[in-house]
């Protein structure tokens, strides 16, 4: 292999390690969004008709988005495979939570609600549900971020 393709090889690695990273950064916002939903279930205890609603829209969310991450791992394991497949990597557009009215604030929250969940539950598998008491604590964690605007205040 030549100079040339060496530094094209190089490139397309280099690119199919952002495109996987950002395909952790969508999976991250959309387990955001299911914990922003468990806060929304918490909060809102009692008054079905307003979970009902959020469960709609939100699960619509989820499904789209978990979509849009399955087609992208699909492509950058076609990319890993044949690098000449790598531009279809950078022409991939995420568009995550659309469908909520305020779709970069919904992001914005659950991006929070998931450093403050990495910070008060570090070796928590995400599959462990959690307690009244885990939500509220990471409902206030996020809260602070959001607060501060600073790391975890979002985009």
């Amino acid at each position: 292999m030549g100079m040339d393709g060496e530094a094209a090889n190089t490139g397309a690695e280099a690119l199919l390690a952002r495109f996987a990273a950002e395909i952790d950064r969508q999976e991250d916002i959309l387990y955001g969004v299911a914990l922003f939903f468990e806060g929304l279930n918490f909060l809102y205890a009692g008054q079905e008709a307003v979970r009902m609603t959020y469960r709609k829209q939100l699960r619509n969310i989820i499904q789209t988005d978990r979509l849009a991450i399955d087609r992208a791992r699909e492509l950058l394991d076609q990319a890993r495979q044949d690098h000449s497949k790598a531009p279809l990597l950078e022409a991939f557009e995420f568009h995550p939570c659309q469908g909520y009215p305020q779709p970069a604030e919904l992001r914005r929250r659950a991006e929070a609600l998931v450093r403050a969940y990495r910070e008060l539950f570090p070796d928590r598998p995400r599959s462990e549900p959690l307690s009244a008491e885990d939500v509220v604590r990471l409902l206030d964690a996020a809260a602070v971020k959001l607060e501060a605007g600073g790391p975890g205040a979002g985009s």
